[in-house]
């Protein structure tokens, strides 16, 4: 029952805050994701939270976590940083958690891991199909994982039955878990993904070299004081437990991770066959969602959506200079619309979007 009652209070909230959305939400939104170029593993990689092979050496680290309200907020005070290797059947995952006070208390699977720290995991291996895995894990390598069938602000739903099949993970730590009386260095989650739990509509079991994910990482963060020999999450004036912190790998803009459109690319690569991302597709892809944020605010003041990109230029002007770039087809009904967006200088690429944040290449 707490279970429910929390998804359905979460989505009651995303919505809410989705409707509420103004223009300067709009900027917020407009930082780039960031992207990740995955290596081949050369070598067997044993999950046991420590990256001792010589492939974990040879991969790069991403850059450093964000608030994830992105470059409005001060840094994290607690460094995060995730490192990822490929093979034909699996996505490797290294994550290295700075942290002096290691702590962690759930121990049933699919319980709200975050209710602890915690460190997770987004995946949408289908850029053009609208669900998407959550995996959370905390320092006792207790892990809930979900299937979202869409965004809940999309009326998504949340799968707790959902079970991502033959997933390893370890933790390691650097010190010592629930010991308030030492001072610890860090912790780490190393996990091993097999491709075909997560490409479950016929997509194929394989990683192919070139092929692009999107994918995000989180790292909830709470407040603690030392209570004798626990662990005590700090309160208010008024008794409230503070807020946790969010740190992500690619910022959101808003405090929400599920914006998966704003999550950051992956692209495996082979290092005899390596191609870097097209940033042709990724200026297309943001062209369209930021038609599609533009056209929820307009309709939230003309009780309509916008017909054109002169509409839409009243709320923000410098889109009306893509016009140089693209050209825009609307197709509206009352309250539908679908856009096309096609590149006058590469015909072959376009994308549409319609007004349900349903997006094709």
């Amino acid at each position: 029952m707490k279970t429910i009652f929390f998804i359905l209070a979460l989505t009651l909230q995303t919505i809410t805050s989705f409707a509420q959305r103004n223009l300067g939400d709009f900027h917020q939104l407009q930082s780039k994701p960031e992207t990740y170029y995955v290596q081949k593993a050369q070598t067997p990689i044993e999950i046991d939270g420590k990256d001792n092979e010589v492939s974990w050496s040879k991969a790069p680290w991403t850059n450093a976590f964000k608030d994830i309200e992105g470059a409005s907020k001060a840094n994290p005070t607690l460094e995060t940083r995730v490192k990822m290797l490929w093979d034909n059947e699996n996505l490797y995952l290294f994550a290295k958690l700075e942290e002096p006070h290691i702590n962690g208390y759930l121990k049933q699977k699919d319980t709200i891991i975050y209710h602890d720290n915690d460190f997770e995991v987004f995946l949408k291996p289908n850029l053009q199909s609208p669900e998407y895995i959550e995996i959370e894990v905390n320092a006792l390598n207790t892990i809930m994982d979900l299937l979202m069938t869409k965004p809940y602000r999309f009326g998504g739903k949340a799968n707790l039955n959902w079970d991502t099949k033959d997933i390893e993970s370890a933790v390691y730590h650097a010190g010592t878990i629930n010991n308030p009386s030492d001072k610890d260095n860090f912790w780490t989650v190393e996990m091993k993904i097999p491709v075909r739990s997560l490409k479950y509509f016929g997509e194929g079991n394989q990683i192919k070299a070139n092929e692009i994910w999107k994918i995000n990482f989180s790292r909830v963060q709470w407040h603690y004081d030392i209570n004798g020999k626990n662990y005590i999450k700090r309160k208010d004036n008024t008794g409230k437990v503070l807020p946790e912190e969010n740190w992500v790998w690619s910022p959101i803009g808003l405090i929400n991770m599920h914006y998966p459109e704003r999550w950051g690319h992956i692209k495996f690569v082979d290092q005899d066959d390596q191609q870097f991302l097209d940033d042709h597709f990724l200026v297309l892809e943001k062209t369209a969602w930021n038609i599609f944020y533009l056209q929820q605010l307009y309709r939230s003041t003309h009780k309509r959506y916008a017909t054109s990109l002169a509409e839409l230029s009243k709320l923000y002007p410098e889109i009306i200079a893509l016009s140089k770039r693209y050209q825009f087809v609307f197709s509206n009904a009352t309250n539908f619309y679908r856009i096309e967006i096609k590149s006058k200088a590469q015909p072959s690429l376009k994308a549409t979007i319609d007004n349900q944040g349903n997006i094709y290449f």
